[in-house]
């Protein structure tokens, strides 16, 4: 059988103990019954079940049971404050992040790349133009500091400033 066919056969059966199904599926499920051991076996069970459910009745909640789950569950906090191990690290990755920006700063304002002043770099594929750029060494630290500037930035925003204010105002309500 199809997995098609083996899910309506299984959507059938489980009807067919309520008896909650048109003429034209039971006597289908009837037919097959006769034919094939399995499904004969499968709506037994079912039959089983059902009888099992029906003699214990329905169980219902006491008039109060939602009003009681709430109000247990109103109380608790909707988020939790990160571990300090956690924001500490933090800390410690925004503190590198700095030093990176500060050792960068420095060497370029102790004029360190001097001797490295111009590089002619040939371009590939571009000999028939005669191309060579031009690359001063200092200008390949600002986008470092840049991208290093934005990680901080971020790092300090969503892994310190974050938890502390959400930590705030879970306090001040």
């Amino acid at each position: 059988m199809k997995k098609k066919d083996i899910a309506a056969l299984e959507d059938a059966l489980s009807r067919y103990p309520d008896g909650s199904q048109e003429k034209a599926e039971r006597a289908w499920l009837e037919d097959l019954q006769a034919q094939d051991a399995g499904v004969q076996q499968r709506m037994e069970d079912l039959d089983t079940v059902h009888q099992a459910l029906q003699a214990q009745g329905i169980a219902r909640p006491s008039p109060h049971f939602t009003q009681r789950v709430m109000a247990a569950l109103a109380p608790l906090p909707q988020t939790s404050v990160p571990p300090a191990r956690r924001v500490w690290r933090s800390v410690a990755l925004l503190t590198g992040v700095l030093a990176v920006t500060g050792i960068i700063m420095t060497w370029l304002s102790s004029d360190m790349f001097t001797g490295v002043t111009v590089q002619q770099v040939a371009v590939p594929y571009a000999d028939q133009w005669n191309w060579s750029v031009a690359v001063k060494g200092k200008w390949l630290l600002y986008p470092i500091i840049a991208i290093n500037m934005v990680l901080g930035w971020a790092l300090l925003d969503r892994a310190i400033l974050k938890p502390l204010f959400q930590h705030r105002r879970l306090h001040q309500a």
